[in-house]
């Protein structure tokens, strides 16, 4: 989950408008949310009980919607994603390490 994060930044860009225009850009970061969902998927009911600050639903549902609602997904929300959402999900990650 922590390389999908990082591979996430590494290609964030600076500007809702730059990724606005940068198809590229965009499939790369959803591919990565479809691998940060993928790994959370496979962490054990009761390890994401014991953990409830990591928000493992949203993470998966988020991997669903990218995934068979590919046509409903919104940028907006996706650049909400990796503005508002990825830092703290790895400050929560890495105390579980």
């Amino acid at each position: 989950m922590l390389e999908a994060i990082s591979t996430i930044e590494a290609y964030a860009v600076p500007t809702y408008e730059v990724f606005l225009e940068d198809g590229k850009t965009q499939d790369a970061i959803m591919f990565n949310l479809i691998i940060l969902g993928e790994a959370a998927n496979k962490i054990s009911s009761d390890f994401q009980l014991a953990h409830p600050e990591i928000p493992w639903s949203s993470i998966i549902g988020t991997r669903n919607v990218i995934v068979h609602g590919y046509d409903q997904v919104k940028t907006s929300i996706v650049w909400d994603i990796i503005q508002k959402n990825l830092i703290t999900l790895r400050q929560n990650l890495l105390k579980l390490q």
